[in-house]
């Protein structure tokens, strides 16, 4: 997956951003298998416990989670043939990575995404799905989001003013849309935002 590293919350926990819209699913299931896929994720796992532990010395107080920001605006329907990587990666977070979740933010959804959430939603632990914050079509992204991020902490498009960013002002790298080998074959959601 495509985590963009972006500061803190307000409580500390390191912010990560994934954008589904830059996921390439062919090229990723196509040229990596599935070991190297969850290696990568025990990868972003461990990596950031270390931002953790380092914001815990910076702060000399103790911090073990993490929160996420998930991008799903550009969600295609072949995203469905990650379901069973994210079932795994539940399973991963779950079973090994306990309570590191902080709080993820889902925004951006598309009309598929009831379908996804029903299919994986019972695998999740209901202490990890509260740490859930979905944030609906028609909500104000950025007011929920500055409850828990400074605005310095946030990218622009999400209503933040960080400027700290080797990208700045864009923050998030501008991404070339590039196709899949079959996107000619897959649909949009028919919401284009």
């Amino acid at each position: 997956m495509i985590y963009y590293p972006h500061g803190y919350t307000k409580a500390h926990q390191p912010l990560y951003i994934e954008k589904t819209d830059q996921v390439h699913v062919n090229e990723m299931l196509n040229g990596y298998t599935a070991e190297e896929l969850m290696q990568c994720h025990i990868y972003w796992l461990e990596f950031n416990c270390q931002l953790a532990r380092q914001r815990s010395r910076q702060l000399g107080k103790h911090v073990e989670t993490f929160a996420l920001i998930h991008d799903l605006k550009g969600m295609k329907i072949k995203t469905r043939k990650l379901i069973p990587f994210f079932k795994q990666c539940l399973y991963i977070d779950d079973n090994y990575y306990p309570e590191r979740l902080g709080q993820l933010f889902i925004i951006n959804p598309p009309k598929i995404f009831p379908t996804v959430w029903n299919l994986v939603k019972h695998v999740i632990d209901p202490v990890s799905k509260s740490k859930i914050i979905l944030i609906k079509k028609g909500s104000d992204i950025s007011a929920v989001l500055l409850q828990h991020i400074d605005s310095d902490q946030l990218p622009s498009e999400y209503g933040g003013s960080c400027h700290s960013c080797l990208t700045s002002p864009d923050c998030i790298p501008i991404y070339e849309q590039k196709q899949d080998v079959d996107d000619h074959n897959d649909t949009d959601d028919g919401d284009n935002n």
